[in-house]
């Protein structure tokens, strides 16, 4: 299970899987564009244009649960269920994600893209580490200019505008705000009155009263342990808050979103959180369910789910800083920078292993969830010294990574680069031997 979300000028998602399911983070460079893809033991002919991307990627499977391309389009996808059964050899929502990636310029064409995708081959498979589950998905996609909302059910889609701030999670959101809808939904939910010419389900050529493409499409029995509700809300009342203290200080301008007070640190606050959940109590003090109601997801309880990777993406007009934990628990997590500058990644932690397939990303995530076990590390979000050094590293990293984007901005081979790896190499190896990593 998992959380996106999106402000002006950020975006970020959690991802929430089988605690013990490793994942990292790669960097996918520049290939060929193909006509033809192979994903798993299918070949789909659909359009790789071969765009450079940064994945976070579950270590057993070739898609990504998150990620941003070298043109700033950032997508995280969300397991939803549907009236509709998943194909049981069908395309993992993962898979649908780095494809768009890799060939959408935008956030409007990754939606396009998806849209397409699910119109003509069949989505579901196993999305599992350890057992089995089948799902369709959603999608929050952003870029430097906005984002959208992508919902789909089998080879049924529906997509709308992002809302100010929005967030997604195991639930269907579209009601009837839909703005498009694939044809068959489009005939039972926003049929045409034929007497006007109309482009889209917004238009007045519409019916006047829309149907909601979540009450048709969404099986209301799953949302029950998911808790995909408690969680939207959750976020939505945190980005509330977050866009507020935003617009107090820089007006609505989003290029300048992370000069505000607060900034990304505000915006990672919201993927630490926890809301009511406390880490510290289990069953029968707390409900089972309880711990799948927090964003940084803690394991026990039913399902057992934990966050085991989290990724922010600050954006600096076209440019970027994308901010990744390549850990567990983001409540204990430094998130560590990478820069996105004239559409080419820049690591400032050049120790990281970024290569698809490399065991030393696997490495250093296995450590640190070794480390979650042995020392029930989940409840040290709650020690004031220990939030207190967390905090203080964070600040450091946040105020090298920008003087390190303005130096790579003026001139991407300047000297001064390397210096700013080499800081950031002291103050992440610092932080892991601090916290006994």
């Amino acid at each position: 299970m998992c959380d996106t979300i999106y402000a002006p000028g950020f975006w970020g998602k959690n991802s929430d899987r089988v605690p013990s399911e490793p994942q990292s983070l790669c960097l996918v460079p520049r290939r060929p564009a193909r006509d033809q893809v192979e994903v798993g033991s299918k070949v789909l002919k659909v359009q790789d244009k071969g765009f450079a991307m940064l994945l976070s990627k579950p270590s057993w499977m070739q898609g990504g649960e998150m990620g941003i391309n070298e043109f700033g389009v950032a997508i995280g996808n969300e397991a939803v269920f549907s009236k509709f059964k998943p194909a049981k050899d069908g395309v993992l929502g993962m898979d649908i994600l780095r494809l768009a990636l890799g060939s959408s310029s935008t956030a409007k064409e990754a939606v396009e893209y998806i849209c397409a995708f699910v119109e003509k081959h069949e989505q579901g498979g196993n999305g599992a580490y350890k057992g089995s589950l089948y799902y369709d998905n959603s999608f929050l996609i952003a870029d430097p200019s906005g984002a959208y909302v992508v919902e789909t059910a089998a080879h049924r889609w529906a997509w709308r505008p992002a809302n100010q701030f929005d967030a997604i999670s195991n639930i269907y959101t579209i009601e009837e705000d839909f703005k498009r809808l694939d044809p068959q939904s489009r005939k039972e939910l926003a049929p045409v009155n034929e007497r006007a010419a109309c482009s889209d389900e917004s238009d007045p050529g519409r019916k006047g009263h829309k149907d909601s493409y979540k009450y048709k499409v969404e099986n209301t029995f799953y949302p029950r342990f998911t808790r995909g509700e408690q969680r939207r809300a959750l976020s939505l009342s945190l980005l509330e808050r977050f866009v507020q203290s935003q617009n107090g200080v820089r007006g609505t301008d989003p290029a300048s979103a992370s000069k505000a007070q607060g900034g990304i640190a505000g915006f990672l606050a919201i993927l630490r959180s926890h809301g009511d959940y406390d880490p510290r109590r289990s069953w029968p003090f707390q409900s089972p369910l309880k711990n799948m109601e927090s964003l940084c997801v803690h394991a026990g309880g039913f399902p057992n789910n934990a966050t085991t990777a989290s990724l922010a993406v600050e954006y600096r007009g076209s440019d970027a800083i994308i901010w990744f934990t390549g850990t567990s628990y983001p409540c204990i997590s430094l998130y560590k920078p990478m820069l996105l500058c004239n559409g080419s990644f820049i690591p400032l932690w050049k120790t990281y292993n970024y290569a698809e397939g490399s065991d030393a990303g696997i490495q250093y995530w296995s450590r640190q969830h070794a480390w979650i076990v042995s020392q029930k590390a989940g409840v040290k979000s709650l020690d004031p010294a220990f939030a207190s050094r967390l905090a203080e590293t964070q600040a450091s990293l946040v105020q090298l990574a920008d003087a390190a984007l303005n130096a790579a901005k003026a001139d991407p081979r300047s000297s001064a680069l390397a210096v700013y790896q080499q800081e950031a190499e002291v103050l992440i190896a610092g932080w892991a031997k601090d916290s006994g990593l």
